[in-house]
């Protein structure tokens, strides 16, 4: 079954080019830590709103690319750029097309 993660990411004002452009490959990596798939998408009603889903097997696998250095190095990296928490919510596909 597969296991979808989302994060929704609240960029702080006139920062959403500066976050996309440091945050969009190590979204990138998730891929390598075994997500089926990633992407961020943003919000019309509220362009300071953007969401970052990954599809997984494993919740693990998750945890091993969200916790590694280099994720944390790169969420260090955009400190300032973002409204915390920041908390991924779990969601369960029942249906599609």
């Amino acid at each position: 079954m597969a296991h979808i993660s989302e994060i929704s990411w609240h960029v702080a004002p006139f920062r959403s080019q500066e976050w996309l452009d440091l945050w969009e490959p190590a979204a990138a990596k998730a891929t390598g830590y075994g997500a089926e798939s990633w992407q961020i998408y943003r919000s019309v009603e509220d362009p300071l709103i953007f969401r970052q889903l990954s599809v997984w097997d494993r919740k693990s696998d998750f945890e091993a690319y969200w916790y590694s250095e280099e994720l944390s190095a790169a969420r260090e990296q955009i400190i300032d750029l973002y409204v915390k928490p920041l908390l991924p919510v779990w969601c369960t596909p029942i249906a599609n097309g």
